[in-house]
C-alpha cells in the first residue's frame, strides 16, 4: 500500500526538479555513478534533438536520479520514474515549452502541481506494477 508521506516526499522532490533546484556535482558524483551524461546526450541526438535540447533532458534525468535515490528510491526504481517522467513531458512539450514551463512553475503553483502530477502518476505506476 502506498504511503501519503511517500508520495507528498517524491511529489516534494519533482517539484524541486522541476523548478531548476541544482544538485551538487558531488552529490550527482556520489548518486548516480551509472549515469553516463555523455552516452544520454549522444542517445537523445541520435532520436534527433540537437545537442542543447539533450543536454537539458539528460540533466533534468541526472538530477531526477539523484533526487529520488536521496529520498530513499533504489537505483532501478528511480531510473523508471526519471525515465517515465521525461518520457511524458517529451511528449507533450518541445524543450523550449519545458523550460518555460519549469520556470513558471517557481512561481506559479497550478503549473507546478500539474507538473508534480506527473511524478506521481509514474511513481504511481512503478509502485504498484
Amino acid at each position: 500500500m502506498l504511503k501519503t508521506n511517500t508520495l507528498f516526499t517524491f511529489s516534494s522532490l519533482l517539484l524541486l526538479t522541476f523548478s531548476g533546484f541544482s544538485v551538487s556535482k558531488e552529490a550527482i558524483a556520489q548518486s548516480s555513478n551509472k549515469f553516463n551524461r555523455q552516452q544520454c546526450i549522444q542517445n537523445l541526438v541520435k532520436d534527433g534533438l540537437k545537442s542543447e535540447d539533450a543536454s537539458v533532458w539528460c540533466n533534468y534525468n541526472e538530477q531526477c536520479l539523484v533526487r529520488s535515490q536521496k529520498e530513499g528510491l533504489h537505483a532501478e526504481a528511480a531510473k523508471s520514474v526519471c525515465d517515465c517522467t521525461i518520457k511524458t513531458f517529451r511528449n507533450k512539450y518541445t524543450t523550449q515549452k519545458f523550460r518555460e514551463i519549469t520556470k513558471k512553475s517557481e512561481t506559479d503553483k497550478k503549473i507546478a502541481n500539474q507538473l508534480r502530477e506527473v511524478g506521481e502518476i509514474c511513481f504511481e505506476e512503478i509502485l504498484f506494477e
